[in-house]
């Protein structure tokens, strides 16, 4: 059994929850909150009476071995340090880091305290669909390129056309377009692609001078890649992948209810595997795996895949947001 600990108390955090209490794997030992308000209604929702107001005290005295850190994204660096260094494993919410620097410390600290695993949870690439994805991607002749989209309307963009500065939505909480839906679509994009030769960002900005949406493109060696996302309104626009003859088409990347493969002769034939109640059980049971079977050579090289992704995405994201000259507090100068 693995006993978790909770930094943040949002929606990021009900979703764990919910996904890890059908693992059967997972037992939620303690929580941390800001105020105490929040920490009697958490626990209460939650089902614990470890409650943490002081986050050194947290990390010394919680019951847990692992914690999932779902703060505000400039909060994430000094919590996922203070875990590393209590040898705590971590997940953490997208974008865990603001900048490479940040992420060069990190791979730092994990060197200094081996014991400790670093996990970022973009769990749209654990999903079984995607998964189906992957498979499909590598069976094609021939790439021509791909479109993928990631945007939603966050109710938080009216209360910003209003004049407030909500959480997330600000220079000063690290957020934007880029940072809620741009990393998931990025993630996507380095999963199926790897690596890309170069990047070029166009965003639109919102009042609380963040990205509202952005269309980014990746350069690859045959192909571009276009990325569709922000916050500021709906897309039904679906995900592609164009091959030769051949398109595979998924309804919504971080969703993914409906993924097709159309063949040459317009035939269309379903790419759906059973999913998931909860978003988060997918990348919740391929983390158990590794966390309970570190020492076999199979869960390393994954392990040492998915922090390879992570730094990858985590550099992509600064670089297109440099590219439109979005600074936040975090930010420090790059080597």
């Amino acid at each position: 059994m693995i006993h978790y600990g909770l930094i943040g108390t949002n929606q990021a955090t009900d979703d764990f929850v919910q996904a890890a209490s059908v693992t059967n794997k997972w037992e939620l030992g303690a929580l941390y909150a800001s105020n105490v308000d929040q920490a009697d209604q958490y626990a209460k929702k939650y089902g614990t009476n470890q409650t943490f107001f002081d986050i050194a005290d947290f990390f010394k005295n919680g019951n847990f071995d692992t914690v999932f850190i779902a703060s505000p994204n400039g909060d994430h660096f000094s919590h996922i340090k203070q875990a590393i260094q209590a040898d705590k494993h971590v997940i953490v919410q997208p974008p865990a880091l603001t900048n490479p620097t940040e992420f060069a410390e990190v791979e730092q600290l994990l060197t200094d305290h081996p014991r400790a695993l670093f996990f970022e949870g973009a769990y749209p690439i654990h999903m079984p669909n995607f998964k189906n994805i992957e498979t499909a991607v590598e069976k094609m002749t021939m790439i021509q390129g791909a479109t993928l989209v990631a945007m939603r309307e966050q109710p938080e963009y009216d209360a910003i056309l209003e004049g407030a500065q909500p959480e997330g939505f600000t220079l000063a909480s690290c957020g934007g377009a880029l940072q809620q839906k741009g990393v998931y679509a990025i993630y996507a994009a380095l999963k199926l692609f790897g690596r890309l030769n170069s990047a070029t960002y166009f965003a639109t900005a919102v009042e609380t001078g963040v990205d509202g949406t952005g269309v980014a493109f990746l350069q690859y060696d045959h192909f571009y890649v276009t990325l569709h996302f922000g916050f500021t309104t709906d897309s039904y626009m679906p995900t592609e992948v164009n091959g030769h003859h051949e398109l595979i088409q998924v309804d919504d990347l971080t969703e993914m209810h409906l993924v097709q493969h159309y063949d040459a002769q317009k035939k269309v034939t379903p790419l759906m595997s059973a999913d998931y109640t909860y978003h988060f059980t997918g990348e919740l049971l391929a983390f158990t795996e590794v966390l309970e079977h570190s020492y076999t050579a199979e869960n390393r090289k994954k392990y040492r895949e998915w922090l390879q992704l992570a730094e990858d995405v985590n550099n992509v994201v600064y670089h297109l947001r440099q590219m439109v000259g979005i600074k936040f507090p975090t930010d420090t100068p790059q080597k």
